[in-house]
């Protein structure tokens, strides 16, 4: 790993493909400075679809034989999708600083970082395919020191954000997770359940259809009280922040536990309910913490949804609800310039994590650095 001098500009590529495993984004940063006083703008902003034979394999799992195959064939594409954006944008591979790769999450443990975490995407693969170095692996290095391994966007939205206002990031992807930046203090940060990931699964499941569009079956739909309690007593929902989960705990295992439990309501009953839980989870776990009311700004997929946002507002009456995009930075591009500001940090050093975010003993600095290999190209 290359040494820099902070005050010298550099030019990142994040990547990241979320646990939807629907699309890889990808964003150039242009970032000059450390610590607080980064400077950063962005350059440009891409999405690609993830091939549907990618998606289906991300979402089925397998042995290990067919993880180690997965692994290097999201590598392989994540290379070739990032050549094929920097081309497009007339940038070389070699006017890269880096680039840094979430990878695709295929497991996250369910509050015991014994359980581990699993990214995959080959980060040799992909640097082998850019023709670029890779920062990745950002999460093991947190579990080392005690943490959760998530969420691990924190350090870059106070880079992105600030902290002299206090606000929350709600980032409603698979998962909900959520950001508290107030002024002078280090942000929290916790999981507070699902999002998009049984949503998705139960329209896929009961619709054949990738999602709820507009949220227009939730909107037509009636809560179901009696799932809706029985959801609620997941005992995730009283576990103290920080805190995270992942999509085998809080994905296609709602939507299938919803349609035993109430096996004669329509899909759009269901939806409306998880969509309750949703907002319901988001608001307990704020209440949890003590915050009282201040600006949330939304982003992920889920901010899409209007119906999810509908009952976000009714639950939290005392929120401003304002979209990402709203404090400069676009909100389709946060979660890969969260992971183009963790790949500089590690550049740099730079610990960015906090015992009140992921749960350490200690902040971490996160990653590993993957360098080109030597290629014979003649």
């Amino acid at each position: 790993m290359q040494r820099v001098d902070p005050e010298v500009p550099r030019l990142w590529l994040g990547l990241n493909s979320g646990t939807s495993a629907d699309a890889l984004d990808l964003v150039l940063l242009e970032v000059a400075g450390a610590g607080a006083a980064r400077c950063i703008r962005q350059r440009a902003f891409g999405s690609r679809p993830l091939p549907p034979e990618l998606q289906q394999a991300v979402r089925a799992g397998g042995d290990w034989p067919s993880l180690a195959r997965l692994h290097g064939a999201l590598g392989r594409f994540f290379g070739e999708a990032a050549r094929a954006f920097l081309e497009a944008q007339g940038v070389a591979p070699a006017e890269l600083t880096a680039a840094a790769s979430h990878g695709q999450t295929v497991f996250h443990h369910d509050g015991d970082p014994a359980g581990g975490t699993l990214q995959l995407g080959a980060p040799a693969l992909l640097a082998a395919e850019l023709g670029a170095a890779v920062a990745a692996d950002f999460r093991w290095a947190d579990l080392a020191v005690g943490g959760q391994g998530a969420p691990i966007s924190p350090w870059a939205d106070r880079a992105l954000l600030g902290d002299a206002a206090e606000r929350v990031v709600l980032n409603l992807g698979g998962i909900a997770n959520l950001t508290w930046l107030q002024p002078g203090k280090p942000p929290q940060a916790w999981d507070a359940g699902p999002a998009n990931g049984p949503l998705d699964a139960l329209c896929r499941e009961a619709l054949g259809e990738p999602c709820d569009r507009d949220g227009r079956r939730a909107a037509a739909g009636q809560v179901v009280a009696a799932l809706l309690e029985v959801l609620q007593g997941d005992p995730y929902y009283a576990l103290a922040a920080p805190k995270s989960t992942g999509l085998e705990a809080h994905g296609g295992v709602l939507a299938t536990q919803a349609r035993a439990l109430a096996p004669d309501r329509t899909p759009e009953d269901l939806l409306a309910t998880l969509v309750e839980l949703v907002a319901w989870a988001v608001s307990e776990s704020l209440r949890k913490v003590g915050w009282s009311g201040s600006e949330v700004l939304l982003c992920g997929g889920g901010r899409r949804n209007p119906a999810l946002v509908a009952a976000l507002e009714r639950h939290l009456p005392e929120a401003r609800l304002t979209p990402f995009q709203a404090c400069g930075v676009d909100g389709d591009s946060r979660e890969a310039a969260v992971f183009a500001l963790l790949g500089d940090a590690l550049l740099l050093g730079e610990p960015v994590t906090w015992p009140s975010t992921t749960g350490g003993r200690c902040p971490a600095v996160l990653g590993s650095w993957s360098p080109v290999p030597v290629l014979d190209r003649t």
